[in-house]
C-alpha cells in the first residue's frame, strides 16, 4: 500500500498541464571490504543511496520538488530496500528572497556538502555523526543582505524530526549567515536551537571557510554541539573538526581526499575518533563515476581496533 500511496503521490506531483516538469536521478553505491576493525572481513555489494526526484515550475515565482530516497538497509538485515518521502516542498522566489515550505533540506550541512562534492563517498561531519539532520518539515525564509549577493541570510523553523512525523510539541530554529567576498572565496557561519522534552534541549554552532572553482575546492569546517541533560548529570559538549578538498586537474580523472576529529563527549575520556577518506575519481562519462577509495578509522581508545575499509564506489546519474 505505501509503495502505490508513493507512485500515485509522484504522478499527481507531475501532472498533465502545460507547467514544466523536470525528472531525473542518481544512484551510488560500492563493493567494500572490511579489512580490519569489530567487523572485519564483511564484505558485499551495496545501494547506499537511489534517488528519484520530480522538479516543477508553475511559473517564475512558483515552484516545487518531490523526491524519493531507497538506501541498503543494512548488512545481515536480508530486507529489501524501501522508498521513502525526502523531500516535498513548494516554494516562492521573487527578487533574490525565498519562502520554502514542506520537507525541504536544512541550512545545518547542505553548503559545506556541495563544496566537498563527494556525498557519495561519505557524509559531512555533522551529518556521519548525528549532530543534525539534512531535511526537516517547516517553513524556512532565505534573503540576500546586499545589493551584490556577497551576504545572504537563511532562517528556518521545524520539527526537529528530519522526514519523520513530529513526535512532541518542541521545535528547531535555524540559523545561516553565508559570506562570500570574492567568487572564489566564501565563509559560513551557522546555528541551530532544538528544544526536547524533559530538559534536553540542544545547541549547534558551525562554522566553514573555502575556496572553490570549477574543478577544485578546499575546505575547513568545525562544528560544537551542547546537549542539556535534564537528568541532573553534566551537560555534554560536542566537537569535532573536518578538513577537505578536491582536484581534477583532467576531464576523465580526479582526486579527492578528507581527513576529520571528532570528540563525541567532553564527559567522557578516550572516546574521540579521526577518520581519513580519500580517493580517485574515474569519469568515463561526464554523468558515470568510478571511485576506488578507503575509509580508515583510528581511535583515541588503545583497546579499540582502528577500522580499514578499502571500497570501489559507483556513482552514476540519470
Amino acid at each position: 500500500m505505501r509503495e502505490i500511496l508513493i507512485v500515485m503521490l509522484t504522478l499527481a506531483f507531475a501532472g498533465t498541464g502545460k507547467a514544466d516538469v523536470k525528472m531525473k536521478g542518481y544512484a551510488f553505491g560500492d563493493y567494500y571490504y572490511v579489512a580490519s576493525g569489530a567487523s572485519e572481513e564483511q564484505n558485499g555489494f551495496q545501494f547506499r543511496r537511489i534517488y528519484l526526484t520530480f522538479d516543477k515550475k508553475w511559473d517564475s515565482t512558483w515552484s516545487g520538488r518531490f523526491r524519493l530516497e531507497a538506501n541498503d538497509a543494512g548488512f545481515g538485515s536480508g530486507d529489501k530496500m524501501t522508498p521513502v518521502v525526502k523531500d516535498a516542498y513548494v516554494k516562492y522566489k521573487k527578487n533574490g528572497r525565498s519562502v520554502v515550505v514542506g520537507l525541504s533540506p536544512t541550512p545545518t550541512w547542505s553548503l559545506s556538502e556541495k563544496i566537498w562534492g563527494y556525498r557519495s563517498i561519505e557524509k559531512m561531519q555533522m551529518d556521519l555523526t548525528k549532530m543534525g539532520s539534512s531535511r526537516d518539515l517547516g517553513i524556512m525564509f532565505e534573503t540576500p543582505l546586499d545589493g551584490n549577493g556577497k551576504a545572504k541570510l537563511q532562517l528556518m523553523l521545524g520539527n526537529g524530526n528530519s522526514n519523520k512525523a513530529e513526535i512532541n510539541n518542541d521545535k528547531k530554529g535555524y540559523l545561516r549567515l553565508d559570506l562570500k567576498p570574492a567568487d572564489a572565496f566564501g565563509a559560513l557561519l551557522y546555528a541551530d536551537y532544538e528544544t526536547r522534552p524533559g530538559d534536553q534541549d540542544r545547541t549547534t554552532l558551525a562554522g566553514m571557510l573555502y575556496t572553490s572553482g570549477d574543478n577544485r575546492s578546499l575546505g575547513v569546517e568545525v562544528a560544537w554541539q551542547k546537549r542539556k541533560n535534564g537528568g541532573g548529570d553534566a551537560d555534554t559538549a560536542v566537537r569535532g573538526i573536518s578538513l577537505f578538498g578536491r582536484v581534477k586537474p583532467q576531464e576523465r580523472y580526479g582526486f579527492f581526499g578528507r581527513v576529520e576529529y571528532h570528540d563525541p563527549s567532553d564527559q567522557t575520556d578516550d572516546d574521540a575518533v579521526t577518520r581519513l577518506f580519500g580517493g580517485v575519481d574515474i569519469t568515463p562519462h561526464e554523468k558515470i563515476h568510478i571511485m576506488p577509495n578507503i575509509i580508515l578509522e583510528s581511535y583515541q581508545d588503545s583497546n579499540t581496533d582502528a577500522v580499514v575499509i578499502p571500497r570501489v564506489t559507483v556513482h552514476f546519474i540519470f
